[in-house]
């Protein structure tokens, strides 16, 4: 077996007087899509959230890498993204006045050396930075299928083409992680299938996947491996079939669906 890419410990994060997070240990191979599951309140998007910096739990360790781990916890948001641990959010944040094509190119900068005497003096190498950024979000407006409303406010646009906008926005840092927080909500039966095929062919393009969802119709076929927390704590963990016959799933969750 491959060496985890993301290695996490004994992750605890408390709000006051609740603990959100509770001794949380998940490990996610590369290459591989996982699925967080579990009742509302459970600690899901929490430990989203830790994983990408927004958060800092009070105790636990986490690491990202192949062969060289770098420890997320300490730092800051921007840094983990550069990482190569890219989010979408389970409420979708566009821009009001950005078109598609200006909300994919954002996530492009991330990736660009050039700071702000070069841009404003238009050096050589700041020319070739803003062709590279534009062509990269020109080529995933075309991925996602949404060529045609590249010069469209993105906000103006239905909810599921809304959905990959912000999906294309976050393949734009160059992820080896992605981090999806239900992204199937609000989708019809049509969307949620062809978002289960971009995640398929994503992971056949050597990204590695963390979906959180309530549709168990939806995250089951589509993971490797079955993770449920339930009060912060991880009470189940495996492949999708033995998962969802456990009894302390069917009671914490699937029993209440």
């Amino acid at each position: 077996m491959s060496p985890p890419l993301l290695e996490i410990n004994r992750l605890t994060k408390r709000f006051g007087g609740v603990v959100a997070l509770s001794d949380v240990t998940v490990t996610v191979a590369p290459h591989e899509i996982i699925g967080l599951i579990g009742p509302n309140g459970a600690g899901k998007t929490t430990l989203f959230n830790c994983i990408t910096g927004l958060l800092r739990p009070e105790e636990g360790t986490m690491a990202f890498g192949h062969e060289t781990k770098e420890r997320l916890v300490g730092l800051a948001a921007h840094e983990i993204v550069q990482c190569g641990i890219a989010r979408t959010f389970q409420n979708i944040r566009l821009f009001a006045h950005l078109t598609v094509l200006e909300h994919v190119l954002i996530g492009t900068y991330i990736r660009t050396h050039t700071g702000l005497v070069s841009a404003v003096l238009r050096t050589r190498e700041a020319r070739h930075e803003e062709r590279w950024a534009r062509d990269r979000a020109r080529g995933l407006v075309e991925e996602f299928g949404l060529s045609r409303w590249a010069s469209t406010p993105a906000v103006s646009l239905p909810f599921g083409l809304q959905r990959r906008v912000e999906l294309a926005r976050a393949m734009a840092v160059e992820p080896e992680l992605l981090l999806l927080d239900e992204p199937a909500a609000g989708l019809n039966p049509t969307e949620k299938q062809e978002l289960l095929s971009v995640m398929q062919r994503l992971r056949s393009h050597g990204l590695t996947i963390c979906v959180i969802d309530h549709d168990m119709r939806f995250v089951m076929p589509v993971s490797d491996r079955v993770v449920v927390l339930d009060y912060g704590q991880v009470i189940a963990e495996g492949p999708p079939s033995r998962v969802q016959n456990d009894p302390r799933v069917i009671e914490a969750y699937l029993g209440k669906a």
